[in-house]
């Protein structure tokens, strides 16, 4: 056989071993919202950390909250981050296969001011040091009822205040933003990346954020569908080890071209995207369950879930227990 025969045979037995190699791992549809929080994710897929362990991931940017469980429910997303709001309480009451598996976003005061709430100067000239202001007022929450009406009850209970006092506008934070600048809203809580540009504008005034209520509230988490969690002990646990290094390589200071993609798309200022906070997530996983009990205490206390629910029925920790024995 001639030289460039041989060669030619070598190059397709190596062609061919790596398209084995490729269609041998497990296709992953994972939901996250586009936001500045979703960078250790996308860190991990970058870096080809979810390729090392063996899974093709796919990175569902869009939808809502609702369509998120019903995805999951059904099969169609194996893996979500996101909040432990009313709908997710709501799917676990009802037997639905969706667990908490991880732990996330974190507030603290160097993390920005989720659970903030933002108004227009010229509404409160004065400020909102005294959120009794907010009687009568129109306040966007988001799209689905969790952690931004959680931190709005808690900072109107600061004030003596309960939730009949002011009326809740359902909109994404985005269209909140937009909706605020342009009077359609007198005030907004701050649940996304957006606000770290909403608090720079000279026409905004805001409080603090949620961590001054309730410091280290965990907030947001990695839950698994139905499909994940009946894929096994080890396919779970590879998912979870990977993201993780990205976490750990995102705090010491890598930063995905999402993040600065992100910025440029949003119109957020680029310089201070890039050096948002790198210690915001939990670098092992770890689930705060005193942040879950609170949370699912208030929608239990509020009437948004039928019975209450313990924090043991949201959370499988078999594969954060697998990932530190190892």
């Amino acid at each position: 056989m001639r030289r460039r025969d041989v060669l030619a045979a070598c190059l397709g037995s190596i062609a061919a071993a790596c398209s084995r190699k490729a269609s041998s791992r497990q296709k992953l549809r994972v939901g996250a919202a586009r936001r500045i929080s979703t960078s250790s994710l996308h860190l991990a897929e970058e870096l080809g950390y979810f390729r090392e362990a063996g899974f093709d991931v796919e990175i569902l940017q869009g939808g809502t909250p609702l369509s998120a469980v019903a995805l999951l429910a059904g099969g169609k997303l194996d893996v979500h981050f996101g909040g432990c709001n009313i709908l997710f309480l709501n799917a676990v009451i009802r037997g639905l296969r969706l667990r908490i598996v991880a732990g996330r976003q974190i507030a603290s005061a160097s993390c920005g001011d989720v659970g903030a709430i933002y108004g227009l100067r010229r509404t409160f000239p004065h400020g909102l040091t005294d959120l009794t202001q907010l009687r009568g007022k129109r306040v966007g929450v988001g799209l689905a009822v969790g952690i931004a009406q959680f931190a709005l009850d808690a900072h109107l209970a600061s004030a003596g205040l309960s939730a009949k006092d002011v009326t809740p506008v359902n909109l994404d934070f985005k269209q909140n933003v937009a909706a605020l600048l342009g009077g359609g809203i007198d005030a907004t809580v701050g649940n996304d990346d957006f606000e770290r540009d909403l608090a720079s504008m000279p026409e905004i005034v805001h409080t603090g954020g949620l961590s001054g209520i309730y410091p280290h509230f965990q907030y947001s988490y990695i839950i698994f569908g139905r499909t994940m969690l009946e894929a096994g002990l080890d396919s779970g646990t590879r998912f979870l080890s990977a993201y993780l290094r990205g976490v750990r390589e995102f705090a010491r200071g890598r930063t995905p071209r999402f993040l600065e993609q992100f910025a440029t798309d949003n119109g957020l200022n680029v310089k201070r995207a890039l050096a948002t906070p790198r210690d915001c997530s939990a670098s092992d996983g770890a689930i705060d369950r005193n942040s879950l009990r609170l949370l699912a205490g208030w929608a239990a206390q509020r009437g948004y879930i039928p019975r209450p629910v313990d924090v043991s029925e949201l959370v499988d920790d078999q594969f954060l227990k697998r990932i530190h024995e190892s």
